[in-house]
């Protein structure tokens, strides 16, 4: 077994043990550097050290194998050698700073899985676009993996102390950890104890432990690797270094390469009495690089600004055409630098810390030059994340501002949200003041990530850029460009395409070239689905679908607005016909937002054809999320949650959805758009309590061509006035499929004679029938219905199997003991808990479902067992003896909605 550390010499292993990759795992590995996937050959000169690998060996066989000890004690060496002999099938992963990404962290750990596990991706991947599903990407990914029947295989972490602070990360894999399947074994590396459930997997006989006292080097072990680094060390010199080292790697190494620099300047090598741990960078300057070539030095100082060498980017920094090989001296010399490509390399850490630290205090220009430098490489080679931290440490903010604005949202779909937020607390004030194009680069960035504070430099710009009247145009559309899209964001969904309009014509027909001008015909989009007047066959829509036809990835992000409208107007197997084409847009280049308003769409559209079961745990997802630009989708969940309970006749949860709506409208969207949304469900709501002063006051908020009079004519129904129901109805200018069912269905109930009120009813149900409409006809209660009934001949029967499915139930008469029989196995189990002692959260913890979740079972198991609190369903459950338990599956998988 080798002497360096663990972070020495990175090369490719070239054996390959794993299962053959098909297209689509290798596109999904093709995402995570190939170094990082692949343990380094350690060099030949490395101590093979036969107890360790059997000490390994054994550690193995728990699921968890921690190998813990400081910088320099070859735990790396010990895990490169190791792989390189074990009869385990084994996948690697070095972590790095890229991976403080939560969501970039899974996918190099698919990537690596990918090997060992093949298409182990395919379940979780879309999951950790979403970062409030981390956990629930897990979870799938365990689920996978638990269904595969596989001999033992290995999965190595290395450096994982990386990530020590990133507490996504650290939850989840202490997740992941805890539910690994019987084949898989996690071996992690770390310079400290990592924060996982450690002593929890020790108490259950699941952890294997590797710690410096196992990695110390005996004295017969330094004395042989001292021989092979420095064969022409005196032997008492020898003795000595070998007993003062102290069984660490890397002062053995340090020792061995100062000897040989004392050696070659021909003097005799005399150990400091210094602890060389205390010393190390004044060690490696002035007695490992001292005597080495001044070009060799000087690319690797060159080269210490990053932390992978790639061949080009070498020369690059360097600025020689032989940089590649003197580096390749350098890893020949044992100068703590590690081939990880066929000619890429890796410097240990700490020598990278020591060389950095000298270019700092010698050359400060220099050191923001080479910054300068691997920022445009690897802006260049599409490294956006690697590319800002680059500006910013070449003191360049303004170029980091630049590219950050360029590739936020791309940054944000591929779940590196972190980094957005990262750069942009590191732009200091007078950059971001840097004139009109600054500013608008620096409220773009903020969009995706804070929509609060983005608006708020937008309110703030516009003032600045009215005042000015020397404002170039395009900066003046550019402006009403981001206006709009803060006006969306508030709710004021008309203004906001009114701006995206004015931009446009500004920019005139080189709008798809502007970098913001692009996102012009999305926000209108948005408005006319929001407003309910989508119709692909209408005018607005073949403009809008004509017009982006030009930018297709702004053409891919319409397909959420267009599902959404679809779902809105009355169109609902359409618009699930779109979410199952941006389902599969999205999983080749995630697009948040497009995700976001697909789901909603979806949700609606499933529970207008009568599944709720299917929408309610997209829309409690939904309404549980918060995604930046897309508010609106929350604020449509809420509603919709609303309208469900009310369906349920659960009005205590109505109230509660749509107080949160309500909370989100006061708070965020102050908007007439948003207000006559929430108008029209609390004057429902209002009506459903029996509150009529209620409603008036929330009609008053309503202020739309169609609904303003649909809500004047439930009013004046409620109040019993016949006639001012049918005068309101007349005002309602319909602008969709829903508001022509919704129109007719209410004519029904005013009409003046049988033979009218007969044939509005039938060309309501004929329209909705045609177009899977069943909600919005159940919703009007069973006056309606039972008319319906009467009509039935007249109406597809498939239409009316699933509009009877849907409509009120009958009043059960059975007791409470017959009725347990009807609950699902999902309520048997919550109704299993309820004489525990335990809290509702406790409970959703054990069942791995969110606290919302099971407040919903729990109405449906009230209401199936005719209870109206906990302590009667509670006392049901006592009296009945064998509760009904099927034999589920093994599961490792958190189920965040039921």
């Amino acid at each position: 077994m080798g002497a360096l550390s663990e972070e020495d010499q990175r090369a490719p292993a070239p054996v390959d043990r794993t299962d053959p990759l098909d297209g689509e795992s290798r596109a999904g590995r093709s995402a995570v550097r190939q170094a990082k996937l692949r343990p380094a050959v350690n060099p030949a000169y490395l101590l093979p050290r036969p107890r360790l690998h059997a000490l390994l060996e054994g550690a193995v066989d728990a699921p968890l194998t921690l190998v813990v000890a400081p910088a320099g004690s070859g735990k790396t060496s010990l895990l490169r050698s190791w792989a390189a002999e074990t009869r385990h099938p084994l996948a690697w992963l070095t972590i790095d700073e890229d991976d403080r990404d939560p969501a970039q962290f899974w996918r190099a750990v698919l990537a690596a899985l990918e090997g060992i596990a093949p298409q182990a991706a395919a379940s979780t991947t879309d999951l950790l676009h979403r970062p409030q599903l981390l956990l629930e990407a897990v979870g799938a990914l365990l689920d996978d993996l638990e269904a595969r029947d596989y001999p033992p295989r290995v999965l190595v972490i290395d450096d994982l102390d990386v990530l020590d602070e990133v507490e996504p990360v650290v939850s989840s894999l202490s997740h992941f950890v805890q539910h690994l399947p019987a084949w898989l074994h996690v071996v992690v590396a770390s310079r400290r104890t990592p924060p996982l459930p450690v002593h929890r997997l020790r108490a259950r006989g699941q952890l294997g432990e590797v710690y410096f006292p196992e990695l110390r080097f005996s004295f017969e072990e330094a004395t042989a690797m001292l021989a092979r680094l420095a064969p022409s060390l005196d032997p008492d010199v020898v003795a000595e270094v070998a007993t003062r080292a102290g069984g660490w790697a890397a002062s053995i190494q340090l020792a061995a390469l100062g000897a040989r620099s004392a050696q070659a300047r021909g003097r005799r090598y005399l150990p400091s009495q210094d602890d060389e741990r205390l010393h190390l960078a004044d060690y490696v300057w002035h007695e490992v690089l001292v005597n080495e070539r001044p070009d060799v030095v000087d690319v690797l100082l060159a080269t210490a600004v990053v932390k992978h060498v790639d061949p080009d980017l070498a020369r690059r920094l360097a600025d020689r055409t032989d940089a590649v090989d003197l580096l390749a001296l350098a890893e020949q010399r044992g100068l703590f630098l590690t081939r990880t490509e066929p000619h890429g390399f890796e410097m240990h850490d700490l020598v990278r810390e020591t060389l950095l630290a000298v270019l700092a205090e010698r050359s400060p220009e220099r050191l923001a030059e080479l910054h300068a430098q691997a920022a445009a490489w690897h802006e260049a080679h599409g490294q956006t994340a690697s590319a800002l931290d680059h500006w910013v440490r070449a003191e360049r903010p303004r170029e980091a501002l630049r590219l950050l604005a360029a590739q936020a949202p791309a940054l944000y779909d591929s779940g590196q949200e972190s980094t957005i937020q990262r750069t942009i607390a590191a732009l200091p004030d007078a950059v971001i003041a840097d004139g009109v194009d600054a500013m608008m680069e620096f409220a773009w960035c903020h969009l995706l990530v804070d929509r609060r504070r983005f608006a708020a430099l937008v309110d703030g710009l516009g003032r600045l850029v009215r005042d000015d009247l020397d404002v170039d145009p395009v900066w003046g559309a550019r402006m009403e460009v981001l206006e709009s899209v803060a006006a969306t964001l508030r709710g004021h969904w008309d203004d906001g395409a009114s701006l995206a309009r004015s931009a446009l014509e500004s920019l005139g027909e080189s709008w798809w070239l502007d970098p913001l001008g692009q996102f012009a015909w999305n926000v209108i989009a948005r408005d006319v689905a929001l407003s309910e007047r989508w119709d692909d066959a209408g005018h607005e829509a073949r403009e809008i679908i004509r017009a982006l036809s030009v930018t297709p990835e702004r053409r891919i992000a319409l397909e959420g607005s267009r599902a959404l409208g679809e779902a809105l107007s009355g169109h609902p197997d359409d618009a699930l016909r779109l979410v199952a084409g941006a389902r599969h847009a999205t999983a080749h280049g995630s697009m948040t937002i497009l995700r976001t308003e697909a789901l909603t769409a979806e949700a609606i559209a499933r529970r207008e054809l009568g599944d709720a079961a299917t929408a309610l745990p997209i829309l409690l997802e939904l309404s549980e999320a918060r995604i930046e630009p897309g508010p609106h989708c929350q604020l449509l969940a809420h509603l919709e949650l609303t309208q469900a309970r009310l369906a349920d006749g659960d009005l205590e949860g109505a109230e509660s959805a749509f107080g949160r709506a309500t909370e989100l409208v006061e708070v965020e969207m102050p908007g007439p758009g948003a207000r006559t949304r929430l108008g029209r469900i609390g004057t429902l709501l209002s009506l459903a309590a029996g509150d009529l002063d209620a409603a008036y006051a929330w009609s008053g908020q309503v202020v739309d061509p169609f609904w303003t009079g649909m809500v004047a004519a439930r009013l004046h129904l409620a109040a019993g006035d016949l006639g001012g129901a049918a005068d309101a109805l007349k005002t309602a200018e319909p602008g969709c499929v829903r508001h022509r069912v919704l129109q007719g269905l209410l004519q029904f109930r005013v009409a003046g004679s049988a033979p009218e009120a007969e044939a509005h009813l039938l060309d309501a149900v004929r329209l909705a029938a045609s177009h899977g409409l069943v909600e919005t006809v159940a919703a009007e209660g069973p006056d309606v219905l039972e008319a319906i009934e009467r009509l039935a001949w007249h109406a597809p029967q498939h239409w009316l199997d699933r509009l009877r499915r849907v409509g009120p139930a009958e009043t059960a008469v059975s007791t409470p003991l017959g009725l347990v029989e009807e609950l699902t196995e999902r309520e048997l189990e919550v109704l299993r808990m309820l004489p525990s002692r335990l809290t509702l959260r406790e409970i959703a913890d054990e069942l791995f479902i969110t606290i919302n979740t099971l407040k919903f079972h729990l109405k449906v198991i009230y209401r199936k067992l005719d209870c109206t609190s906990r302590a009667e369903a509670a006392e049901v459950a006592r009296t009945v003896t064998g509760l009904r338990r099927t034999v589920q599956p093994p599961s490792t998988r958190r189920r965040w909605t039921s």
